[in-house]
């Protein structure tokens, strides 16, 4: 995929490009959001409300863990739903569980403002991983974390051979905040269209077998994710 130029803030907890195409933007994790939030506080995951700045973690549901992965573990005000039902396509369903394994390590990456968390590292790799892997770095400069929830939703899938596949779907950042790690105050924001994001993204099928993230471009202000 290519990508675009000159950036603002961006869906799926990082910077987006201006214009409608955002390249190399990876679930991912990555959160839409709007309003009042400043420059550099456009986050993915978040819960409407202001939780607790010393809320503890707890571990992803075990569905969504793929056998030998390491452990994805959110923050206890940070909800990530990601409705990928199951298709039916063994080949399609394995490319969604891993994306769904994607999008919750990058969240869970972002919030603890960790790079280099075993989770991320699994699930990112090709250029989408040293990008989402600045953006985590940003946010935690920033002394912030997130809160809230983010929704993923509205998958299509196209594997197009036996280690590549497409994967589009909706990302919702109407309820995702950004949270200062000090204070735990709680930055919120009016919703609007800009809150929702169409994602394309690219999946390779590493030789140990697991589905990684390699590409991703994106649509700020989806009207299709909006009405979904």
């Amino acid at each position: 995929m290519t990508s675009t130029s000159t950036s603002s803030r961006s869906a799926f907890g990082g910077i987006i490009r201006s214009g409608a195409a955002v390249a190399l933007l990876a679930a991912a994790a990555v959160g839409c959001t709007s309003g009042s939030k400043s420059p550099g506080s456009d986050i993915n995951g978040a819960q409407s409300g202001t939780p607790s700045a010393s809320a503890s973690p707890s571990p992803s549901a075990s569905a969504t863990q793929p056998a030998g992965a390491p452990v994805v573990t959110l923050p206890a005000d940070l909800t990530v739903d990601v409705a990928f039902p199951p298709s039916g396509d063994a080949a399609k369903d394995a490319v969604a569980q891993g994306m769904t394994y994607a999008l919750r390590a990058y969240n869970a990456a972002f919030a603890a403002g960790d790079g280099q968390a075993p989770a991320f590292q699994y699930a990112w790799d090709g250029m989408a991983r040293p990008y989402m892997a600045d953006i985590i770095q940003q946010l935690a400069s920033r002394g912030q974390t997130i809160t809230g929830s983010t929704r993923y939703y509205a998958p299509t899938i196209t594997v197009k051979d036996a280690t590549h596949a497409a994967f589009t779907y909706c990302e919702d950042q109407s309820k995702g905040f950004p949270k200062d790690k000090a204070t735990g105050k709680v930055t919120p924001s009016t919703p609007s269209i800009k809150d929702y994001t169409e994602w394309n993204t690219g999946l390779e099928l590493s030789a140990q077998g697991v589905w990684r993230v390699t590409q991703a471009a994106g649509e700020k202000g989806s009207q299709r994710c909006q009405n979904a």
